[in-house]
């Protein structure tokens, strides 16, 4: 398995590689992690470390592809799973989702005059150029398996790739930890203590590293829209995830807009489920998701998600686990999502639908399929 760097406390795709890794040991399969940088204490998965070579990201990623090349000719592993374009992987599993797919999205985030000028000049970015390139001559090789985690990144690769074939959706999957119901009311009381939340009060709470990309700028648009609305008064939102410089200009857009009071900035933290357990409603308005982990997590949790037609992972809300909204800029169909759960009743329904669909987005599910879809690779090869 090949990535850029495996700290799985990050989260994202490298909790994800760190999870697979670690599920496809648990079924005696040998795994090793090929890294730029990272660690993963785990019985049977080994993490070789190949370091960061040369002064820029472009000759930094090229020596890594080189390196990945090197040990995967010497060592002949069966599968080469990479979740970033590296050329002479047989298996590519974009967990960010295509190159050309994030362009895209950065433009749409911009808007259209700025996004235009976005497009026009990402093809003077020589780290993306590269990547984009990379990604061309993988996605091009008809024999590399393609397995995007959501149908969002399969309809990418056919879009901007025109690849179909040898393709296969094995949609992503989440670890949540043991925990009671005694432990989670004990983790709910005490962060909602700490946000001054009654218990009557409703939480929506946004998990995110990347804010822009994450639609909190549009959220907080959306919830001061929402805190006119008769029986907004018992709610906050809050956003997770950012250190104080990060959320500066973020407050003072919550100032601007009149909430600043009722919009909490909280520094990440190493476990998310004490948070999700607080949480009455996550709001993820992404501008480009893959397949959101926050977003299954949270489903996998009970609780229901307010997210957009740009997250692969709002597969998951199709049977009422959420809302999804066509755009993070749809300020009144957010707020009109976060009155409709506002109410107890209605919660409890998503609530329903997020059990009927945890079974479904656990990582053995994921695993299961990850491997019919080697099996069946591999024996098309011999």
């Amino acid at each position: 398995m090949v990535i850029e760097q495996l700290i799985a406390a990050r989260g994202g795709r490298e909790r994800s590689v760190a999870e697979t890794a670690i599920a496809l040991a648990e079924r005696d399969h040998d795994v090793t992690v090929l890294c730029q940088a990272g660690a993963l204490d785990a019985a049977g998965v080994e993490v070789l470390d190949l370091g960061r070579h040369g002064p820029n990201r472009v000759i930094q990623a090229a020596r890594f592809a080189r390196d990945v090349r090197d040990v995967a000719g010497r060592e002949r592993y069966d599968i080469v799973q990479a979740t970033l374009p590296i050329p002479g992987c047989n298996v590519y599993q974009p967990r960010g989702g295509t190159i050309p797919g994030l362009i895209a999205a950065k433009a749409r985030h911009a808007g259209p005059i700025r996004g235009a000028v976005r497009k026009a000049l990402a093809p003077f970015n020589a780290a993306r150029r590269q990547q984009r390139r990379w990604e061309r001559q993988v996605v091009a090789d008809r024999d590399v398996l393609c397995l995007p985690v959501s149908e969002l990144v399969g309809e990418e690769l056919a879009v901007y790739y025109g690849r179909r074939d040898n393709v296969r959706v094995v949609f992503n999957g989440v670890t949540v930890p043991p925990a009671d119901g005694t432990t989670r009311d004990a983790w709910r009381a005490e962060w909602r203590r700490r946000w001054e939340l009654d218990d009557d009060a409703t939480a929506f709470v946004t998990v995110a590293q990347n804010f822009a990309m994450k639609g909190v700028a549009e959220a907080i648009d959306a919830f001061a829209a929402f805190a006119q609305a008769p029986g907004a008064r018992a709610t906050k939102y809050v956003v997770v995830g950012a250190d104080a410089d990060a959320a500066g200009p973020y407050r003072r857009r919550a100032e601007r807009r009149g909430v600043a009071e009722r919009v909490i900035f909280q520094q990440a933290v190493p476990d998310v489920f004490p948070i999700y357990s607080a949480a009455d409603v996550i709001v993820l308005l992404s501008w480009h998701d893959a397949c959101s982990r926050v977003i299954l997590e949270a489903t996998r949790w009970t609780v229901p998600s307010i997210t957009t037609v740009y997250n692969g992972a709002a597969e998951a809300l199709a049977g009422g686990a959420g809302v999804v909204v066509r755009s993070p800029r749809d300020r009144r169909a957010v707020a009109a999502a976060m009155a409709d759960l506002t109410d107890p009743r209605r919660r409890a329904d998503r609530a329903d639908a997020c059990r009927q669909a945890a079974g479904r987005l656990g990582m053995d599910r994921h695993v299961d399929e990850l491997l019919a879809a080697y099996e069946d690779f591999l024996a098309a090869r011999r």
